[in-house]
């Protein structure tokens, strides 16, 4: 999908050209990321004459005449070239900020969450993004040429300044590291020089769960409406984007799909909405996917508080990531989470100190009480927590207890056990 020749003098080339069009499709194979994932690591499809059922199920196997090495072998091939495409996308100014997101098996019943672990992110998903990514972008061009100020885009405003400041002031002060906001393209350069430089990964995570706080959420736009910068994508680095790739469970997608098909048959100007409603469909759109996440995330939290009722942690390690008059943030690595923790909460346990510092930082310090520091295991002979005190920054490693709140609303409780050991 070559772009080059379509500048100045010279003529594009046929093998130039982008197609559009309306296509059947006959699968003759339905892979599943985990299949996927085996294919691209070796472990299957690696000249065996039967494929191991454990790694590719007999179910997804290629029927119709397709071997398991044609499948696999072209499987292999887009994931070289998907991985090239990324490579190149990253080196061009995308950004990416990948947040934890946790899966959950139920019961039988249906309702009671049985497991809860990190959903992972393989290479077998990241080559469906590559591909879904250059649809998009192909789509939003051709609307923009064809459908002019009907096309239906998705931009990306860039984040707000406050926020962003604020991580970088934490980075420069806690980790004497500076951080790059002026784009997307410095923020993904700065996040990697992090990576490379920093011995903790868990810093490294914690900085990039701090900057996804002050991004705006990405929004559906009709071109005419908006100046041309304004179509830009933040994260993504690009003049423009749409989403097109799937119809069956995105309403805008079914829009920009009739839209095509409009500057496929050349006749945009008999389409049933113009310029004005189509970016108010847009704008309920982005009313009702906001809706949606809040309902999504909020469905999450309650099937992590049920899974955590049942199963309740009494240590892991948290990180706080702000600090506030009688609160203060605490991410917590194993649940992808960060909760808020309330001072309230700790007085049985704890006499506290909120105070600022002569820098401005805020700071929170606790100290023991009694023996009942929840979570803590003692024997008969402990006289007491091996601590005296604890002094809560930014940054600052704790031992937490994760349960569920006993009252409504459901929802997570974090209470502090005591300074983290290494």
């Amino acid at each position: 999908l070559s772009k080059k020749g379509r500048k100045g003098k010279n003529k594009p080339k046929a093998e130039d050209e982008i197609w559009y069009g309306r296509t059947v499709i006959k699968s003759c194979a339905r892979l599943d990321y985990a299949t996927a994932q085996n294919i691209i690591d070796g472990k299957v499809a690696t000249g065996e004459f039967q494929a191991d059922e454990t790694f590719w199920p007999k179910s997804r196997q290629p029927t119709g005449g397709h071997t398991i090495d044609q499948v696999a072998a072209d499987v292999r091939l887009m994931h070289k070239v998907a991985m090239a495409r990324r490579q190149l996308r990253f080196g061009n100014g995308a950004l990416a900020l990948n947040g934890i997101k946790l899966a959950f098996q139920l019961e039988e019943d249906g309702e009671t969450p049985k497991l809860c672990a990190p959903y992972p992110i393989r290479d077998s998903n990241r080559l469906i993004e590559e591909y879904m990514l250059l649809a998009n972008y192909f789509v939003a061009q051709r609307l923009i040429t064809h459908a002019h100020g009907r096309a239906l885009l998705r931009n990306h405003s860039p984040p707000i300044e406050l926020g962003m400041q604020s991580v970088v002031d934490v980075s420069k002060e806690a980790l004497n590291f500076d951080i790059d906001t002026t784009s997307s393209s410095t923020l993904q350069a700065s996040l990697s020089r992090l990576s490379r430089e920093c011995d903790d990964e868990l810093v490294v995570q914690c900085i990039t769960e701090s900057l996804m706080t002050p991004m705006k959420p990405a929004e559906y736009i009709a071109a005419g409406e908006l100046a041309e910068e304004d179509w830009h994508h933040f994260a993504l680095n690009i003049p423009y984007y749409t989403h097109f790739t799937s119809p069956i469970r995105r309403y805008p997608d079914v829009i920009v799909h009739r839209l095509l098909q409009a500057t496929i048959d050349d006749n945009v100007d008999e389409f049933p909405q113009n310029q004005g409603e189509i970016h108010s469909a847009a704008g309920h759109c982005n009313d009702k996917r906001m809706a949606a996440k809040k309902a999504q995330e909020r469905s999450d939290r309650v099937f992590l508080s049920l899974y955590l009722k049942k199963n309740p942690i009494t240590s892991t390690l948290g990180v706080c990531l702000s600090v506030g008059e009688k609160t203060f943030t605490v991410f917590v690595p194993k649940l992808g989470a960060s909760i808020k923790v309330f001072l309230q909460e700790h007085e049985d346990c704890f006499e506290t100190n909120a105070y600022t510092d002569d820098g401005g930082k805020r700071h929170i310090v606790i100290s023991p009480k009694t023996d009942a520091v929840p979570g803590m295991q003692q024997s008969d002979d402990d006289t007491g927590p091996s601590w005296k005190s604890l002094n809560i920054g930014v940054f600052t490693k704790l031992e937490v207890a994760c349960t569920c709140k006993a009252r409504p609303p459901i929802d997570v409780r974090v209470k502090v056990v005591g300074p983290w050991k290494e």
